[in-house]
């Protein structure tokens, strides 16, 4: 199970040339990883020194944060493994057999599930993702001076992983029907992606003012 492998193994998998893992998964591995950068920098403030002088509305703002910080951790983690199992279960539809009119409309209802299933994935990915973007903004007032670029990378990464996540959503709209439905996916990813262009700058260039001492 991809979630059970090695950094090292991870990689070496996600380098060998096979359809899966690919994209998808890295993305949200990505965003994982955002997430635990992210508790890191809760789990370094509070009851510490640097949550001492926070009255008690802000630190638990900061404890709620980081409890979904830890969901989302293992959220987008299963993500990853349904990206790859997504993928390989529409492979495995397109090769069902079609010799019979009875085989060719079976197989066509399951590359049709497949493909939905290969479209749901990402759009999850990059809706739930964003969502990671309220504990960003806490972290990145509040969280510990000193692990504050770390609340810089993990905005970096939790954008990263909605970019691919919607390059994903992209390439299967392409080869899917234009429709009213698939037309409002598209739109709705693009804004997810231009918002979160937007939250990750902000987040960047108030963590570059706190590193010099601006904020």
């Amino acid at each position: 199970m991809l979630r059970e492998l090695t950094i090292n193994d991870f990689t070496s998998v996600l380098g060998e040339g096979k359809a899966t893992p690919g994209g998808g998964a890295a993305a949200a591995l990505s965003a994982s990883l955002a997430a635990a950068l992210t508790s890191m920098v809760f789990n370094l403030t509070i009851d510490k020194k640097a949550a001492k002088d926070y009255p008690e509305s802000v630190v638990t703002s900061m404890k709620e944060a980081r409890e979904a910080t830890d969901r989302f951790r293992n959220r987008y983690l299963k993500l990853m493994v349904d990206d790859a199992e997504s993928f390989d279960g529409l492979m495995a539809a397109f090769s069902l057999p079609k010799e019979t009119e009875e085989e060719k409309a079976q197989r066509k209802s399951s590359i049709d599930s497949a493909k939905e299933r290969v479209l749901e994935i990402p759009y999850q990915l990059v809706k739930e993702s964003f969502e990671m973007y309220d504990a960003l903004k806490i972290a990145t007032e509040y969280g510990n001076k000193n692990a504050i670029s770390d609340a810089g990378v993990a905005a970096i990464l939790i954008h990263s992983a909605i970019e691919g996540a919607a390059l994903n959503v992209f390439i299967n709209l392409a080869g899917s029907e234009v429709n009213e439905e698939n037309i409002s996916l598209k739109a709705q990813t693009d804004d997810y992606v231009e918002k979160s262009k937007s939250f990750k700058e902000d987040i960047v260039a108030t963590v570059i003012d706190k590193i010099y001492g601006r904020q």
